[in-house]
């Protein structure tokens, strides 16, 4: 292998990939309103603003511990990036997700060349991930909402729809496969502790990642045949001792929620008898592959059984509907990252076999291709790649509003806006975030209730009413028809006029606002109150309705709830025996409570709100905080014995090597 033609080819991989997504660095905000990446923004942003405080994350659902808002390696970068550079959030985060989509092809380019040793095959098969959408020129529903089959679907699902961390993973994956393979082959200390690294990153950026790369390593096992069985389990070593040292944020809370909520975000991934079918069917036909492709170069029978994984997930999906994972239509870009290289390596062994002339004009032809399909690219990333002035979008006017007049009060955000309210306001939401991750699964039914009105009849308004003050909501935003929100999630917009005080509107956007007794989320109930079971459904409200008429109930003492920090907080009234406090925040293991200096019992109720039990009669200070329990203790002790291990075993493998070259 040349270096001088590697470098080259890496050269022109990187500028090809920089001519197609150069205008994403100078943006600012995408114009794009649908787009999830104000959450991840807002993260970055949010993070600098209280710097340390990544126990509890007040903003979205009612309250969440940290680690669940989202795998955080994106948002560390963000976050640096921005307190480094002095740019803001916004403009940070689209620097650095710009630069990690150009130098994702170039991680393609470095794995192929790695694995095959064929530099020309290395670089054709990154220019075609560059710049062509297998997904989208084999499933007819990607190229319609692509705009059109050549068109770059990568880059749409990055600039559209905000997919930044899925992107970041996708960049890191080809790079940990490089180590894992280094690893095996010199056994050398730094190329397994540099596996562990790459995999931490990929396991930190995305649960799509975490999946494909799993699903890489058992096709690279299979790949090597029996020389390929030790490197496996060492690789299997190595994600353990990986998921042990990052367990404080792929934690207990985080695998709880997506395992709670996975099935049902986005549409239902539920498991059925079709689904089972449709999985045993996926495994023979792997094993098939694996069988058929055995005679095979290890790098070509790779990249092969690779590609089979995801084009088979979204296969199953798009042609009969069946979920053999939860989201399977998102691991198209999987399919586009593994499908290139399966299909140039195995050309090329083909056209080795050609006589000169074939060869000759198949290259030509394919050169030309490319070189068409990169111009296409890059015209269509100047269309599809647009800034826009924040001021002009209905959530950014929301947002604003609601921080002048409503400081500090939650809300119930609707529809795209609640993607983009946390970018402009440090304003908590009721929803917010992202559904996968909800930590209250009661949540999402009082979504569903609150949109959808179903089975409701004409007592919908008084149903979402019910909800929203049972959570503590002082107002709504919602988007109306004409309105510029992308989602427009209600079927009844106007169910609330002349329900509930109009506060705001503009244009087909307006506020209403929720009547409460008191704008603290702390509340004197009696005890006979507490919602003691989970309702059945969003129009079950009878396990809650003592519970919200005690919140607007005079005969109650007021309470105050003031926050000290992110995960501290100091609530003040007059108890009585027999009552309690009930605080409309998620309740989550880690919370303890202190009564006039004794610690107190503290719990969630049937709709996963906090209760806190003090033993006062009179006047009573309660301090809240938040330490995440022993299961922070737990994570935490895993992390620092995976990094013993890890550093002992490096400093042994370092002075094995000197004793070695001594």
């Amino acid at each position: 292998m040349n270096p001088g033609r590697a470098r080259l080819g890496a050269l022109l991989v990187l500028t090809a990939n920089l001519a197609i997504v150069g205008s994403l660095f100078g943006v600012e905000y995408s114009a794009y309103n649908g787009s999830i990446e104000g959450t991840f923004i807002a993260l970055a942003r949010l993070m600098n603003k209280y710097p340390g405080q990544w126990q509890w994350w007040p903003f979205w659902n009612g309250g969440l511990p940290f680690e669940t808002t989202y795998l955080p390696l994106q948002q560390w970068v963000v976050a640096g990036f921005s307190l480094a550079t002095g740019l803001s959030a916004a403009r940070s985060f689209h620097v650095v997700t710009a630069a990690v989509y150009a130098c994702g092809a170039l991680s393609v380019y470095w794995m192929a060349l790695e694995f095959s040793r064929r530099s020309f095959a290395s670089l054709i098969a990154a220019l075609a991930y560059s710049c062509i959408s297998v997904s989208a020129l084999l499933v007819p529903a990607i190229a319609a909402d692509s705009g059109g089959a050549w068109n770059l679907r990568r880059l749409q699902i990055l600039v559209y729809y905000g997919e930044a961390p899925h992107t970041l993973a996708l960049a890191l994956l080809p790079v940990a496969m490089i180590c894992f393979s280094r690893a095996s082959s010199s056994g050398a200390a730094k190329w397994k502790l540099l596996a562990g690294l790459l995999t931490a990153g990929v396991f930190l950026s995305n649960a799509f990642g975490i999946t494909t790369l799993a699903a890489a390593l058992v096709c690279w096992t299979i790949a090597h045949g029996k020389r390929g069985r030790p490197a496996g389990l060492a690789a299997a070593a190595i994600v353990i001792l990986v998921c042990a040292w990052i367990s404080p944020w792929l934690s207990p809370a985080m695998i709880r929620a997506i395992r709670a909520n996975s099935a049902i975000t986005g549409g239902d991934y539920r498991y059925t008898a079709a689904s089972w079918i449709a999985l045993a069917a996926f495994l023979v036909l792997f094993l098939l592959v694996a069988w058929l492709t055995r005679n095979l170069r290890p790098y070509l029978r790779f990249f092969l059984l690779f590609a089979y994984v995801p084009t088979a997930l979204v296969a199953a999906w798009t042609a009969w509907n069946i979920a053999i994972v939860p989201q399977p239509h998102r691991y198209q870009l999987e399919m586009d990252l593994a499908l290139p290289p399966a299909i140039v390596f195995a050309g090329a062994v083909l056209l080795d076999r050609a006589g000169a002339r074939v060869r000759v004009a198949v290259t030509a032809g394919v050169i030309a291709l490319l070189g068409a399909q990169t111009i296409h690219s890059v015209v269509y990333a100047r269309h599809l790649i647009r800034a826009a002035d924040p001021a002009r979008l209905g959530g950014y006017k929301v947002a604003r509003w609601l921080d002048r007049n409503r400081p500090g009060q939650p809300g119930f955000i609707a529809g795209s806006a609640g993607f983009l309210y946390n970018m402009f306001t440090d304003n908590p939401q009721i929803t917010g975030g992202h559904n996968q991750h909800t930590v209250n699964t009661f949540l999402p039914i009082v979504d569903y209730t609150i949109y959808r009105d179903a089975n409701a009849g004409d007592r919908a308004a008084e149903y979402s009413v019910f909800w929203l003050k049972a959570f503590g909501a002082h107002f709504i935003s919602v988007p109306g028809p004409a309105s510029d929100d992308y989602y427009k999630p209600f079927v009844h917009p106007r169910k609330f006029e002349g329900v509930l005080p109009l506060v705001w509107r503009e244009g087909d956007d307006a506020i209403y606002e929720v009547p409460a007794r008191s704008a603290s989320p702390a509340h004197v109930i009696p005890r006979s109150a507490m919602v003691s079971r989970r309702p059945i459904h969003g129009l079950d409200t009878a396990p809650a309705e003592a519970f919200v008429a005690a919140l607007d109930d005079p005969r109650y003492a007021a309470a105050t709830f003031e926050w000290k920090s992110l995960s501290e907080a100091e609530i003040r009234t007059t108890l009585d025996r027999g009552q309690a406090i009930a605080v409309q925040m998620t309740y989550e293991q880690g919370w303890q409570a202190w009564a006039n200096g004794r610690k107190q019992p503290v719990h969630g109720d049937g709709i996963g709100q906090m209760v806190v039990e003090p033993d006062c009669n009179g006047p009573c200070q309660v301090s809240l905080r938040y330490t995440g329990g022993a299961e922070h203790l737990i994570t935490r002790g895993l992390s620092l014995g995976a990094m013993l291990i890890a550093g002992v075993y490096g400093w042994r493998g370092k002075a094995g090597q000197e004793a070695r070259v001594t």
